[in-house]
């Protein structure tokens, strides 16, 4: 029973959004002829003076389909020329090759770069400094140094949690 409820209200959401698009173009329509036949008018009585008409669009709460266009409708494909899209189609991948070379002169750069700070190999090699803590632990270090605090330190039921 819920289900077919919810079956009817979507069904009327979708009449109510096609009902309502169709009084929009029918007044659209109507508003255009309105317009054309003003124009003749003005074109019979004044025929150099354009006549300019500002429609104002009255935005009304609308709970039907809320996207632009109808989506019952084919979309349109706009006709595109073949010249113009592989001309489109080189430039892109002109723009692209352009776009490696300046990496790899930008990575080349920097391999150089990296080859003038390296120590000389023709005589002066630079060892890293060692600067081992006093406190360098190692697994071994780290068992025996817990194997000491067991023996040497506070019984576990003395000690602070942490």
């Amino acid at each position: 029973m819920e289900l077919l409820l919810f079956t009817l209200a979507i069904l009327f959401s979708i009449f109510s959004a096609l009902m309502e698009r169709r009084k929009r173009r029918k007044r659209l329509e109507e508003a255009q002829q309105q317009h054309a036949e003003i124009e003749q008018q003005h074109a019979e009585v004044k025929p150099a003076a354009p006549v300019v008409v500002e429609e104002k669009k009255e935005e009304e709460p609308s709970f039907g389909w809320p996207f632009d266009g109808d989506p019952f409708e084919e979309p349109v494909l706009a006709e595109v020329d073949p010249a113009e899209a592989e001309r489109e189609a080189l430039e892109a991948e002109r723009q692209a090759l352009e776009a490696e070379r300046r990496a790899v002169a930008a990575e080349k750069l920097a391999m150089e770069r990296l080859k003038e700070t390296k120590p000389q190999e023709s005589g002066e090699v630079r060892r890293p400094r060692r600067t081992r803590s006093r406190w360098f632990l190692t697994p071994q270090t780290a068992r025996d140094a817990i194997v000491y605090m067991e023996i040497l330190g506070k019984p576990k039921s003395e000690r602070e949690e942490w």
